[in-house]
């Protein structure tokens, strides 16, 4: 139950967040939040993460509603899991359905976190659901390497 919370949090967040851009910045427009360092660029990725294979839109939607299902089936196995893990799932399955009601609603992502320190050292546009899927997957390496530590230590 805490993973679907956690779940459902993640998506709200993500669609408020990209709603509000959809209404307010216009396609490839640019909005300076500190200066040029971090500003909202509305962009639509057909690709996955980062832009990669860019028109392979059919095939990530594919792969989301998959992706969605083996999480769920995951976190229904990790009941017994740790508090950490199931966070962590959480992000990760809240991640993947907000950028597939993305992909199913506008045909492409909604991307518009713009970081960076001039035209040429920029991070690729993201989101909140990139962001959790990110976060989430950091920390079920990091319980991992937690876990492998203990085991190999003893």
């Amino acid at each position: 139950m805490q993973s679907l919370a956690v779940a459902l949090i993640v998506i709200v967040l993500d669609q408020l967040t990209k709603l509000a851009v959809v209404n307010n910045v216009p396609i490839l427009s640019r909005r300076p939040i500190v200066g040029s360092i971090l500003r909202l660029t509305h962009i639509r990725n057909s690709g996955a993460v980062f832009g990669i294979m860019k028109g392979a839109g059919t095939y990530f939607t594919f792969f989301s509603i998959v992706a969605a299902a083996v999480l769920i089936v995951v976190l229904f196995f990790a009941r017994r899991a740790s508090a950490l893990v199931k966070i962590s799932l959480g992000l990760v399955l809240g991640g993947a359905v907000g950028n597939l009601i993305d992909r199913l609603r506008y045909g492409a992502v909604v991307d518009f976190i713009d970081i960076g320190v001039s035209s040429n050292l920029r991070w690729p546009c993201f989101n909140a659901a990139d962001a959790a899927i990110t976060i989430g997957v950091i920390l079920l390496l990091l319980n991992s390497l937690k876990i492998s530590g203990r085991i190999t230590s003893e």
